[in-house]
């Protein structure tokens, strides 16, 4: 399975061409000059877009949408056509955000809610449409109120959802949020202007149900020479490092300031060795302080979940950051009993998931998922 390599973001009438390996915008054109043919209603700026897998682009805006083969960006005759009627079974009239899962399966996303649009039946899935906070846990329901205005599939397992100006991602096996989100999209997806009216990308391949997945060999090939000497010579697992890397980083996504691990700054740290990012944390306590504090959600358990600004480290390159992780675990004594475990990745992840690492109770979970993903793509 090849992983994304290109995705598509519209705002204003234009599209950025975003660069995965390159990770960055390597070009922006109008509407009307990629797609020919285009009615003049969707050339300021379309809802959607989404490829069934069969040479065929559908975009949406308002209450209608057109078909365009990719082979030519020529809209297709007799386009474009109301949404309602033509989709047999779709519950919406119109169309925030689409994207195909590469399983047989199509997500349209209206407001605050989705519907799973089964391909080869041509008609939507029963039981839909359901809440997106329910769909994915962890997802702000106020968040997602205003509506996904764009849904990207990476092929890896892993989903973004953007809204305006800050966008989320999925962990599509675990059907949850991932920490730390939402996050701005000027910060950590370069070039990308304004904020996204529609994302898109051709049809990506169906992630496997489980592991092994190709995000997880390249990262595993980029990063793990990174990590051998924490294991040679402090005794950090490499599986350890390499997933906590993956977890905190999304895969190398957003590791701000060459951050792969999530670890915090003092204030009073040299200013070139910190810098202050967005960030969710979980704690038992309703009144904790931080540089900025932009929410606090008190949640069923009796815990808080809150949204601040906190100061976090700044490397000067990958290597540098992965060298201070597995000294950072060595000489925390909050960490000393991970390393009985040495032999034992899996226990040494829990081990350091007990001792705190994370304030996400499912960190565990999450972080040995990312380590079996690691595993199996070896």
């Amino acid at each position: 399975m090849a992983p994304l390599t290109t995705s598509y973001f519209s705002s204003a009438g234009e599209v950025a061409v975003f660069d995965w390996p390159a990770n960055t915008v390597v070009g922006r054109r109008p509407l009307t000059d990629v797609w020919s043919g285009l009615p003049a209603e969707f050339s300021a700026g379309v809802d959607a877009a989404v490829d069934l897998g069969a040479g065929m682009l559908y975009v949406f805006r308002g209450p209608a949408y057109v078909r365009i083969p990719t082979a030519t960006d020529q809209v297709d005759e007799g386009y474009p056509l109301p949404i309602a009627g033509m989709w047999p079974g779709l519950v919406f009239d119109a169309v925030d955000a689409a994207m195909n899962w590469g399983d047989g399966k199509v997500y349209f996303f209206r407001g605050a809610q989705y519907a799973r649009y089964d391909i080869a039946a041509d008609r939507q899935d029963p039981g839909y449409p359901k809440d997106v906070s329910v769909g994915w846990r962890g997802v702000d329901p106020a968040w997602v109120a205003g509506g996904i205005h764009g849904a990207v599939n990476t092929g890896t397992g892993r989903a973004y959802l953007f809204q305006g100006a800050e966008y989320v991602a999925l962990d599509w096996h675990a059907k949850a949020q991932l920490p730390g989100y939402p996050l701005p999209v000027a910060d950590h997806w370069p070039g990308v202007m304004g904020p996204v009216e529609a994302a898109w990308s051709h049809a990506a391949p169906a992630p496997v149900g489980g592991p092994a997945t190709a995000g997880a060999a390249d990262f595993y090939h980029r990063y793990h020479a990174f990590a051998e000497p924490g294991e040679a010579h402090l005794g950090v697992p490499v599986l350890v490092t390499l997933g906590q890397a993956a977890l905190e980083s999304d895969w190398g996504r957003s590791a701000p300031g060459n951050n792969f691990f999530g670890i915090k700054a003092r204030a009073t740290d040299p200013e070139e060795s910190r810098q202050l990012l967005r960030t969710r944390e979980v704690l038992r306590r309703p009144d904790a302080t931080f540089p900025e504090v932009i929410s606090v959600t008190p949640l069923p358990d009796g815990s808080f979940e809150y949204v601040v600004r906190d100061w976090f480290r700044r490397y000067a390159s990958p290597e540098e950051s992965f060298t201070h992780h597995a000294r950072f675990l060595r000489d925390n004594s909050r960490y000393a009993a991970a390393f009985d475990h040495s032999d034992d990745p899996y226990a040494f992840a829990r081990a350091v998931a007990a001792a705190g690492y994370a304030t996400d109770p499912r960190y565990a979970d999450i972080l040995t998922g990312r380590m079996r993903e690691l595993e199996a793509s070896r």
